[in-house]
This record gives C-alpha cells, sequence and structure tokens, in this order.
C-alpha cells in the first residue's frame, strides 16, 4: 500500500487510492494539527445527461463549461495541495466527451483515487476495460427506469469495484430489505441509502417512516454482517439514531471535509446548496475554502438538509 497523509483537526488521515482503505489517528500528540485543504471533490463534470428524474438536485440551466484539459489542471492542482479523491458526477459522467481519457490521465499522472457515479445506461465491455484499474470505485445510481440489472451483471462480469446508490423515498420503504437482499444476490457488496432533499413533501420520509427505515437498515447490518455493508448518507443527521456509526462526529463534512465543483464552474459546500462561488483555476478553489468557510458551513435552505431543524420539513407540513 501507498499511503497518503491528509492532516485533519488534532488527527492525521492515511489513505490508499489503489484500496480504498483510510486509517485515522488522534491523540494528544496530534493536537497541532490543522485541515488544510478538503479531502475530496465531487466534480459535476458535465450537466448533460441521458435521464430526466423529477427527483433531480441538479440546476438544469447550468452550462456545461469544462473541457478535459481545464478539468485536469483543476484537479492536478488540488492534488498537488493535498486533496485526495475526486468523485465524479453531473449531469451523467459518461455522456462527457472524453472522459475515459480524463480518467486514465489522472490515475497515471497524479496520487487521486478517481471515483464515479453513473446511472449505468451507457457502459460497455469496451468502457468498462478501458476504466479497470483506474477507478476507484464506481457507483451505480438505482432507478427504476436504468435496467440496473443488466448493469450490475456487466459489473461483476467486469470485476470492477462498485457499489449502488439508493434513494429511499416512501414508496420504496416496504421493500426495502427484498431489494438490498437482491441486490447482494446480484453480486453487489455496498449499498449507500441517500435521502431526498428537496421542495417535493411526497418524497420525504415521515418521522415515523423514518424511524422504520433506522431498524430495517439495523436488522440488514446485522444480517449482513461480514458479506458486505449497508450505509447511510451523510444528508440523514441523527434521523438514523439506532444505526451504528462509523464515526463519532459532527455535522455532515459538507463545505469543509468535501466540497463541490459544478458543470459551470462554480463551488459549492454540497449539490443541494443554494450558495457558489465562481472558481477557475486549484488557487481560486483553496482561496474559497479558506476565506469562506463560515458561509460554506451555513444550511441549505433545501428541505432535507441535516443543518437544518427539523431539516427544514416543518415548512412542507
Amino acid at each position: 500500500m501507498a499511503f497518503r497523509s491528509l492532516p485533519l483537526d488534532s488527527a492525521l488521515l492515511l489513505f490508499d487510492r489503489e484500496t480504498g482503505t483510510n486509517m485515522l489517528f488522534d491523540g494528544p500528540e496530534l493536537a497541532h494539527l490543522r485541515m488544510r485543504v478538503p479531502r475530496s471533490v465531487m466534480f459535476g463534470i458535465t450537466n448533460k445527461c441521458n435521464l430526466a428524474c423529477a427527483f433531480c438536485s441538479r440546476d438544469l440551466d447550468a452550462e456545461s463549461a469544462w473541457t478535459a484539459d481545464e478539468a485536469f489542471a483543476m484537479l492536478a492542482g488540488l492534488a498537488d495541495a493535498g486533496v485526495l479523491e475526486v468523485a465524479f458526477g453531473g449531469g451523467e459522467p459518461l455522456a462527457f466527451r472524453g472522459f475515459e481519457s480524463l480518467v486514465s490521465r489522472l490515475h497515471d499522472e497524479t496520487p487521486l483515487a478517481v471515483h464515479v457515479t453513473t446511472n449505468g445506461l451507457l457502459l460497455t465491455p469496451e468502457r468498462l476495460q478501458t476504466l479497470r484499474g483506474k477507478l476507484g470505485e464506481l457507483r451505480l445510481s438505482l432507478y427504476d427506469n436504468n435496467a440496473w440489472r443488466r448493469t450490475i451483471a456487466l459489473l461483476v462480469d467486469e470485476q470492477m469495484r462498485f457499489g449502488i446508490n439508493l434513494l429511499v423515498l416512501p414508496e420504496r420503504l416496504a421493500a426495502l430489505e427484498t431489494l438490498v437482499l437482491e441486490l447482494f444476490a446480484l453480486g453487489c457488496r455496498d449499498v449507500l441509502l441517500l435521502s431526498y432533499n428537496g421542495p417535493d413533501p411526497a418524497l420525504h420520509l415521515s418521522p415515523a417512516q423514518s424511524a422504520d427505515l433506522a431498524n430495517r437498515v439495523a436488522t440488514l447490518h446485522r444480517a449482513l454482517r461480514g458479506r458486505g455493508r449497508v450505509s447511510l448518507s451523510v444528508c440523514w443527521g441523527d434521523r438514523m439514531a439506532p444505526v451504528p456509526q462509523y464515526l463519532d462526529r459532527q455535522g455532515c463534512g459538507a463545505g469543509r471535509d468535501f466540497i463541490v465543483l459544478t458543470s459551470d464552474k462554480r463551488l459549492m459546500p454540497c449539490s443541494f446548496h443554494h450558495l457558489s462561488f465562481p472558481v477557475r483555476t486549484a488557487a481560486d478553489v483553496l482561496a474559497v475554502w479558506n476565506g469562506h468557510a463560515g458561509e460554506l458551513a451555513a444550511p441549505s435552505t433545501v428541505p432535507g438538509c441535516a443543518r437544518l431543524a427539523d431539516y427544514g420539513l416543518e415548512r412542507l407540513a
């Protein structure tokens, strides 16, 4: 393993991009350390998408302004500053012209771990063979209309490291365990449960449904121990109190641990946030990250944000 180190506030993180291994060290001897850069960047490389999901959070009118060379220069500069990972999203990253070449160049010429979230419809065996060994992880978003069973079979056949992103809506709750167990039967070993953030009250879980979900996840955690993991996105906050926690930490980390770069060259604390700053270079990103820490830590105005009182859901009642 070839670990890179990232100073945190009073702690030190070691990370190996080839295996995804993280080791966190803390103690009084590390109390002097301070975080100098975000750990990871979520990069909306394009706003183009081959699907039109009603619950999508991205700005549909945003420009797709990046070229492959510009994206590489931005990320190489951030890697030099100490950033550990980039996770491509969008939009659909595989709709970005030259995406495989960009991933290969980042893997070969920088120390970044490179990840991608995709709906999977543009994946082919040939594209996966090009990406194999270059990606840290591929995350497949599961929708009703994206032939996810076919894509999982393809990922398993090509021996890709992958996980599933599953948006938990009220209509999915009753059959959650059945769906997760099917995913594991098909060869998946990592399922991340996402919460809906947005203005549609019908897509948010009620307090009772949130408590039900927490119990279902705890049951799955016990049932699947040793076979893989079912985890929760940071946007759930403390609604999932019965679920075992990996880390004893406060807050979601948006704007601090991770940032979002949008398709129109802006920096946001997270994908759901109303706040954004124009950026063109890695130096711009770090200047915003250092100079606007208080603003980046503010809650989003979008209902569902874990930083809002009652997650902002009382306004939807």
